[in-house]
């Protein structure tokens, strides 16, 4: 499915699978193998990958108060007081036997298991164990989230990289010309058909575009440092980008509004916080109803006193019943909290309502803005073919004697400008659509 979709994405050329750190600048990173790098290594994805996976291990029952409980506990107890006692004997003579000692000593030994279940809650842990199904998708949601973004994030980089590569080749070939027309206006000037002022502006032009040359270089290698943090791999990796351009289809408007409302991930978000809303209410209604809780324990007790009249007590067995309140009053916090809670739902539902109108809005605007591009495209290519066949013949005429070197240069300086404007609208395009696909949530499909 990855293998397709990126290809539908980037057609690529000279693919050489980079994974190691010790790349050079002659070998080649793919789009592919950028993407999977960053799926692998990314701290980002890592992170919430980990909270996807807290997530799911909360939803169990038992986190939710739908599971009995099941405690075993034990006492003992060492006791040594002063004790006064006054025993009745039910005779005449004497009615009263008193005792009166120090250092009284009584110890107690208990031991016991009790279970408690609740058995009606008014739908309460139903509801709590929803949320917590709710908490898992929205974890599942913002991986979605972070997956699209960090695969956005490393498409227009690379495609940032890619334009800065185009234009460092051009401008490298750019400075060959200019030095082959240096070389012959030398030439001219031991003939005396050049001027030494000739000359040195030919000079000038060439330093000019040595220094583009190193402005480009520049903002490549910095751009090659902050894909390589995305990709997680050392930030001194070099590499060569390639890209072969293949023109997009477009969707139709509708088709666009479809797929965003049903694949975005952060629209896939609001809509869970609608049913966490909901849920929520639902727990909230389920506290006016009444509570019954079943319980049954089985223990051991033994108790020892030196004074008193019980000397030894010892117990052995087991007891069950049933709890039953009821919340008549308290100060109306559950009516306002059912009140609020239904406020949290409407907001909910508003959110989700103008994200959405918000998303469709920015796929509409990108959808437009794509088509603008597609047709200066169409007319950038259509005046390549004229300044070309300028330059062509600005050279023909410069190499005898009909043309200046100024001419010669401004018409290279023309074809220059119509080549990079082509190579930067086909990437723009790449990266207007790009957009369109983050919107779509189409490169979620890359974590299959």
């Amino acid at each position: 499915m990855k293998k397709i979709f990126i290809s539908l994405l980037l057609v690529q050329a000279f693919v050489f699978p980079i994974y190691s750190q010790t790349t050079s600048e002659d070998q080649i990173l793919t789009l592919e193998d950028a993407i999977d790098l960053a799926i692998v290594n990314n701290k980002q994805l890592k992170i919430q990958r980990n909270l996807v996976e807290i997530a799911e291990n909360n939803v169990f029952k038992g986190n939710a108060g739908l599971m009995p409980s099941v405690r075993l506990a034990s006492d003992a107890k060492l006791a040594e007081n002063k004790a006064n006692i006054d025993i009745r004997t039910f005779t005449d003579n004497p009615p009263l036997v008193k005792l009166e000692e120090s250092g009284v000593q009584s110890t107690t030994l208990s031991a016991g298991v009790r279970a408690d279940y609740l058995l009606i809650g008014g739908f309460g842990g139903k509801y709590r164990y929803k949320l917590l199904e709710n908490e898992r998708s929205i974890s599942r949601y913002q991986q979605e989230v972070v997956l699209n973004e960090l695969v956005l994030g490393i498409s227009s980089l690379y495609l940032d990289i890619a334009k800065l590569q185009s234009r460092e080749e051009l401008l490298i070939e750019n400075v060959e010309i200019s030095r082959e027309q240096l070389s012959r206006i030398e030439n001219q000037i031991e003939f005396g058909q050049a001027t030494g002022a000739l000359a040195l502006s030919a000079k000038t032009d060439i330093n000019q575009e040595l220094d583009a040359l190193d402005n480009v270089r520049l903002l490549k290698n910095n751009l090659i440092k902050e894909l390589n943090f995305l990709m997680g791999i050392a930030p001194e990796t070099s590499y060569m980008v390639a890209i072969v351009f293949v023109d997009p289809a477009m969707m139709e408007v509708q088709e666009l509004k479809s797929k965003v409302i049903e694949n975005n991930p952060s629209l896939k978000i609001n809509s869970e916080f609608v049913l966490v809303s909901s849920n929520q209410l639902k727990v909230s209604e389920s506290i006016k109803y009444p509570t019954l809780n079943a319980f049954a324990d089985y223990g051991y007790f033994r108790q020892q006193n030196q004074v008193q009249q019980l000397a030894k007590l010892e117990t052995l067995g087991y007891s069950a019943g049933l709890s039953l309140s009821f919340t008549v009053f308290d100060g109306k916090r559950v009516n306002q909290g059912i009140r609020n809670a239904k406020i949290e739902v409407e907001n909910a539902q508003t959110q989700l309502s103008l994200v959405e109108d918000e998303l469709v809005k920015e796929a509409v605007k990108e959808q437009s803005q794509l088509v603008i591009l597609k047709t200066k495209l169409g007319r950038q290519q259509n005046d390549l073919a004229t300044f070309e066949d300028n330059y062509t013949r600005t050279k023909d005429r410069f190499e005898r004697g009909l043309a200046s070197s100024l001419d010669l240069r401004e018409a290279q300086r023309s074809l220059f400008n119509a080549r990079i404007g082509i190579n930067d609208t086909k990437l723009d395009i790449l990266q207007s659509m790009n957009r369109i696909r983050n919107l779509t949530g189409d490169f979620v499909s890359l974590m299959e």
